[in-house]
């Protein structure tokens, strides 16, 4: 990954991260953000966790945040010098505290899948 080009972008999505998050849901602890891509196809979703529980974040009630998150995801993407070792995931997880981690996935698309189906608890699988 060109570090010089990327490294813009992730502070980009922290900060676009958790500013939604902070109006969404005030009382967060933590939030993670999961972007999928492939050449022709991307997209992504997102949970927060309140001292209330884990909840997903509404594609229909935030749109104009995953259009902003998904435009910068894909900026990110094409960061990636060779096309057959770009990331085809990527998981940014946020803390209340602003500090943040951004992963990479280059070969297992379903790695880090948040859902609430079939008993799931809407944080990233795995972590």
């Amino acid at each position: 990954m060109d570090f010089d080009k990327s490294s813009p972008v992730v502070i980009a999505l922290a900060k676009e991260f958790m500013s939604a998050v902070c109006r969404i849901a005030p009382t967060w602890n933590r939030a993670f953000w999961r972007f999928e891509s492939e050449e022709f196809r991307f997209g992504s979703n997102a949970s927060y966790v309140t001292p209330d529980g884990v909840f997903l974040v509404s594609a229909m009630k935030e749109s104009a945040m995953y259009d902003a998150l998904n435009a910068l995801g894909r900026q990110l993407w094409d960061c990636e010098p060779e096309p057959k070792k770009r990331f085809c995931v990527c998981l940014l997880g946020i803390e209340n505290s602003f500090d943040y981690e951004i992963k990479f996935e280059r070969e297992d698309i379903s790695k880090w899948r948040i859902t609430k189906i079939d008993g799931k608890s809407g944080i990233p699988d795995g972590l």
